[in-house]
């Protein structure tokens, strides 16, 4: 199992990585450390971001659901506890918490009907001693409360290992709802991985599989988005700017999984985790523990998490090629230019890769300006009005040689 470095605090997510992790040391970004000129993106509301390690923002409707790190009642130490708000109101302290300050509660999410929440539960078996943590869910009541809690069966809180992070989602293909979620079980591809299990329609539990895009590194915070049929998660492997990264993956009408490819919008250099997305408002959230306002280090990870909200836009996947053979051209020069503006947004110069990604903000114009030695530079103007958040646009550039 690989090791991982960490310098943050102790939130749930975090208990269960230390059940079968060794975290020693810290993270060290690079101390030019600049926030992303992303400016869609910013803090969500105070009534959120409510002190403490603030992770796993969902929202349904008007109302959002997010865990946080509290003191304990015992007044020794912290909990991890599901918090919810509506609109702007305070943050409530959720009923299907557990009591006692040895439980923490985590990553509360809707099934696809929501008449049912699913959540994490971790007991601390001593001070600092972790054990396992475990999916849990509680069915609608008609007056509107949450009924009993009741234990996922063993096949998916398997013994002795991880099992968190529960997403609920519906797969056109299997035309069934699917659980998602993190484990480091073994039959996986190293350390944590992201598994599925399918809903039958007796509502039992099918087998659990793991997925295909899974790496020797960490796969976690699964969130599927069923009318695009994309899954976003988190990973840390050498794909990515640093630390956990966001990704997404297509699920493809025939059941095959698509290219995982990074979501560059809301992507550091530092942890960034629990991406979920809310479709009337267009408004995408996440987790990190980047430098920020509520942060007084402004080059290293911060020790606590807040959540992020904005709207993401899309992400442009350029292609280079020549004109003549179509072979793949590298070391070219690429300008991303505001049409309305004039204004430069993005310069890459001496592309290293012929295939490249850039975030487009919504409701914009732009003109991107392609060059290389030897060839004639490429004009290509792109609108983003009506294009849907994290959408990927592909975009062919061919370079006509001079000669």
């Amino acid at each position: 199992m690989n090791i991982r470095h960490f310098n943050i605090p102790i939130t749930l997510f975090f208990w269960c990585f230390l059940a079968s992790t060794a975290l020693t040391q810290p993270i060290a970004p690079p101390a030019s450390y600049k926030p992303a000129a992303n400016g869609s993106i910013e803090l969500a509301n105070k009534n959120i971001n409510i002190g403490g390690s603030v992770t796993s923002p969902y929202r349904y409707g008007n109302k959002m659901y997010f865990t946080a790190t509290v003191p304990a009642k015992s007044g020794k130490g912290s909990v991890s506890r599901i918090f919810s708000s509506v609109g702007d109101a305070p943050a409530q302290l959720s009923a299907i918490n557990p009591k006692e300050d040895q439980l923490h509660a985590a990553q509360a999410t809707l099934s696809t009907s929501t008449n049912r929440i699913y959540y994490t539960i971790f007991r601390e078996t001593s001070p600092g001693k972790v054990g396992q943590c475990e999916i849990w869910y509680r069915d609608n009541n008609f007056d509107g409360t949450w009924g009993k809690a009741e234990k996922l069966p063993p096949h998916i809180n398997k013994p002795n290992t991880t099992n968190y992070q529960p997403c609920l989602g519906y797969d056109f293909q299997a035309k069934k709802e699917v659980l998602y979620f993190a484990s480091n079980r073994e039959g996986g591809k190293g350390g944590f991985d992201i598994w599925q299990c399918i809903m039958e329609p007796n509502g039992s539990f099918g087998n659990v599989e793991n997925l295909p895009f899974n790496t020797a590194m960490d796969e976690v915070s699964p969130y599927f988005f069923t009318p695009q049929q994309i899954l976003f998660f988190s990973a840390n492997d050498a794909g990515g700017l640093g630390g956990f990264d966001i990704f997404q993956i297509e699920k493809k009408p025939t059941g095959e999984w698509g290219r995982r490819t990074s979501v560059p919008q809301v992507n550091s250099r530092f942890d960034d985790l629990y991406f979920s997305y809310h479709p009337p408002s267009q408004t995408s959230y996440f987790s990190s523990n980047r430098p920020n306002s509520l942060c007084k280090d402004s080059l290293n990870a911060c020790e606590k998490f807040v959540v992020y909200s904005g709207n993401l836009g899309s992400n442009l996947i350029l292609s280079i090629l020549n004109l003549t053979d179509s072979t793949a051209l590298y070391g070219c020069n690429i300008e991303l230019e505001d049409a309305s503006t004039g204004i430069i947004e993005k310069t890459i110069a001496k592309s290293e890769s012929n295939t490249l990604h850039m975030p487009l903000y919504p409701g914009k114009k732009y003109r991107i300006i392609v060059s290389r030695q030897g060839f004639y530079p490429a004009f290509i103007e792109l609108e983003t009005a009506g294009a849907s958040s994290f959408q990927a646009i592909n975009q062919n550039v061919m370079l006509k040689p001079m000669r």
